[in-house]
């Protein structure tokens, strides 16, 4: 099995840049959740390395025997605790380098020394924003003030962060072209906080995809896609309360559900636990699951169609209705084959329509969760 190249280490600035800002890091909840306790998680390759074999890309669903299983909406949601429905859909669109200053306060000749206009490297943004003193040491390269630059500097940090966990590139660097994305989600569209999490999942499904086929690069998160894989073999007792908690912190003790897949470093034993999986070895409903009125399609569309910054993707949580605590039908899916988008534009306008109209099922009775 040729291997598919990821982060398989967190960059050590990060964890630095994170460490110096101690509590300013806490203004960045209401817009990206838990996301900075993925510095804390451990890259385990093997783990997505194995779930590409078992990737049906005509279902976007991992198929284990009998078993289906997909990351929903909701489960990321609650684990990273972030926007979700009922928020505004952030939608991928390629930002520029001179964007990307703006919003951080940089002046344009700052870049000089990086030829690169569609990326900088993290060792740039981290000496002009991850320690106390680093205005002081690059002021030249600012066009805001002291006081605007302590602003700036969290906005830094989080766009390092999505960038580099939740958008990655094979070359390390922190992109110019999710400035977009970022900047609607720390400004907010139509006065609410933005969401993520279609654009996290759908980028998953679309690097499973591309990585089943060419081996290339994942481009997109693999310690999400790890954390949610793990959790799911991990069966266990539910909390009653958990996705009443809204602050729990459920990627921090992530590790104590699971500790016995940090140990297992082989594709191939991943792959062993894949092929005995049955139905009462999987832990189909994840303890900050929002089991309630879960999106299973919208008022048009059977499935529910996502964008990632790559291109269109089919979710179709109807084929995973155990993921929420409810007995599994056969999926009444239509429209999947008579989708033709011609333009960026008519793709755009069908997502964000979708997003704007999704709706659960008739007649839903909860197994015992």
């Amino acid at each position: 099995m040729a291997p598919c190249r990821m982060l398989n280490q967190i960059p050590r600035e990060l964890v630095d840049w994170k460490n110096n800002m101690a509590h300013e890091v806490n203004r960045l909840f209401p817009y990206i959740g838990h996301l900075p306790s993925l510095l804390n998680i451990t890259p385990n390759v093997a783990i997505v390395q194995a779930l590409l074999e078992f990737w049906d890309p005509d279902s976007s669903v991992f198929r284990f025997g009998e078993c289906e299983l997909t990351l929903t909406l909701e489960e990321i949601e609650g684990l990273l605790q972030v926007p979700g429905k009922g928020h505004p859909m952030v939608y991928p669109m390629n930002g520029t380098r001179e964007q990307f200053c703006k919003f951080l306060g940089l002046k344009q000749f700052s870049m000089s020394q990086h030829p690169d206009v569609r990326s900088c490297p993290l060792e740039f943004l981290y000496k002009r924003f991850g320690e106390k003193e680093s205005y002081d040491h690059h002021h030249e390269d600012f066009f805001v003030s002291r006081e605007q630059w302590e602003e700036k500097r969290v906005l830094a940090f989080g766009i390092t962060l999505i960038n580099l966990l939740l958008f990655p590139k094979k070359h390390g660097k922190v992109t110019f072209s999710t400035v977009n994305m970022v900047q609607s989600v720390f400004l907010g569209i139509r006065g609410k906080t933005p969401t993520l999490v279609p654009v996290i999942i759908a980028d998953i499904f679309a690097a499973v995809t591309e990585c089943r086929k060419k081996r290339g690069f994942f481009y997109a998160s693999n310690l999400v896609l790890q954390i949610w894989a793990m959790e799911h073999l991990s069966k266990r007792t539910l909390n009653p309360l958990g996705s009443c908690l809204p602050t729990a912190n459920w990627v921090e003790s992530h590790r104590e559900r699971v500790r016995k897949y940090y140990r297992i470093e082989s594709p191939s034993l991943f792959i062993q636990e894949f092929n005995a999986l049955t139905s009462d070895k999987i832990q189909w409903v994840l303890d900050w699951t929002k089991v309630r009125d879960p999106a299973f399609k919208t008022t048009q569309l059977g499935f529910i169609p996502l964008a990632s910054t790559s291109g269109l993707i089919v979710y179709v949580p109807q084929r995973v209705m155990r993921q929420f605590g409810y007995p599994q039908r056969v999926p009444t899916i239509q429209g999947m084959g008579s989708i033709e988008l011609n333009t960026v534009t008519e793709c755009r306008t069908m997502v964000l329509e979708a997003w704007g109209n999704l709706c659960s099922l008739d007649n839903l009775h909860l197994d015992q969760v």
